[in-house]
């Protein structure tokens, strides 16, 4: 989920009217929700879970920058 919408992100960032859509309130939540499992992760030694909330959160920071940067310019 996360993959796909980072890349259409990354490659209409300067595109403001493609990006009109993405929910910066809603990743923003993800962000929050995979701060938390990545603790959760580390806390139990879930290298599974580490990986996957690593990955998450890194995708959702990324598309809350871009986005919000976009929209700054607009």
């Amino acid at each position: 989920m996360w993959l796909p919408q980072g890349w259409r992100v990354i490659r209409h960032q300067h595109e403001h009217a493609m990006l009109e859509g993405v929910s910066v309130v809603a990743y923003g939540t993800g962000f929050l929700f995979n701060a938390l499992l990545l603790v959760y992760g580390i806390g139990t030694s879930g290298i599974p879970v580490v990986a996957a909330a690593s990955v998450n959160l890194m995708m959702s920071s990324l598309i809350v920058i871009v986005v919000s940067r976009s929209r700054a310019r607009k």
